[in-house]
Parts: C-alpha cells; sequence; structure tokens
C-alpha cells in the first residue's frame, strides 16, 4: 500500500483529508478551503509536518505584480487573435474538434515560503517541483480531484 486517506471533520465547509503511509504513521493532510465568496473557486492546503504550509493557488494569481501583469497581457493577446475568426480557413477551427469552446482543467501553482512547491493541470498533470515534498501527499491530492 502507498497511502490511506481518512477525512475528518472540519469546519465551515472545509474538507480535510489525513493521509497516513501503510505502517499507520501520518505523512501529512490535504484540506480543500471553500471559496470566500462566489466570484472565486475553492483553494487547496497540503501540510507536512516540518514543512511550511503549502498554498495551491490559481496560475493567475501566484508569482508577483509582473508575473500577474505578463500572463495578464499574453491572455489578452491569445484572446484578440482567438477572435480573428475570419483568419482561420473555412473547415478549421480555432476551438475543440466538437465546434464549441473547449473548458480547460484548472491549473494551480503551489507555494509554500516563496519557493514553488509544485504545479498541477486538475488532477492530470501533477509535477512535484521541490524534493522535500512526500509525492504520497501529492498522489493523495490526485485522488481526491479538484473539485
Amino acid at each position: 500500500m502507498l497511502c490511506y486517506l481518512v477525512a475528518e471533520e472540519a469546519e465551515g465547509g472545509e474538507r480535510c483529508h489525513r493521509v497516513y503511509d501503510a505502517a499507520g504513521e501520518e505523512i501529512g493532510a490535504v484540506r480543500r478551503i471553500p471559496p470566500t465568496s462566489k466570484l472565486f473557486k475553492h483553494t487547496w492546503r497540503i501540510e507536512q509536518p516540518g514543512h511550511p504550509e503549502i498554498v495551491g493557488r490559481n496560475e493567475w494569481a501566484s508569482g508577483g505584480v509582473k508575473q500577474m501583469a505578463d500572463r495578464a497581457t499574453g491572455k489578452v493577446l491569445t484572446e484578440a487573435l482567438n477572435g480573428l475568426s475570419h483568419i482561420i480557413p473555412p473547415g478549421e477551427s480555432g476551438t475543440s474538434d466538437s465546434g464549441g469552446s473547449q473548458r480547460q482543467s484548472r491549473k494551480l501553482e503551489w507555494w509554500s515560503g516563496g519557493e514553488l512547491v509544485m504545479v498541477s493541470h486538475s488532477i492530470k498533470m501533477i509535477k512535484v517541483q521541490a524534493d522535500w515534498l512526500d509525492r504520497r501527499l501529492a498522489f493523495a491530492f490526485a485522488v481526491l480531484g479538484d473539485s
């Protein structure tokens, strides 16, 4: 067994799952924090003993002001180019094969104490950046899913 999760009661709509190794020793916890308003999505936290809390942030809200401005500029340019549908040859689509716009999975950057620890695209791709992160906690997040 790699690890197992135990759901724990939490207040205010928060969900907490303690993560244990095969011997029953606690590895850490994965918490889902509900949004503060309807404009935002929930956030995630990973706790690993001996390390600062790891916070999963939407890629648009991660990094410094310059990084956020660069992302916004890139997004505006991409949307403007996608809006030029008369440039796309007939029979081709700038969206998904089904003709509708394809909803992308949410990309999170996981930060701890100013260090980028992990990047995830929903549960489809999880890339651990920090050597000290116990990979079983990343696996536990994937088991829970970004819902």
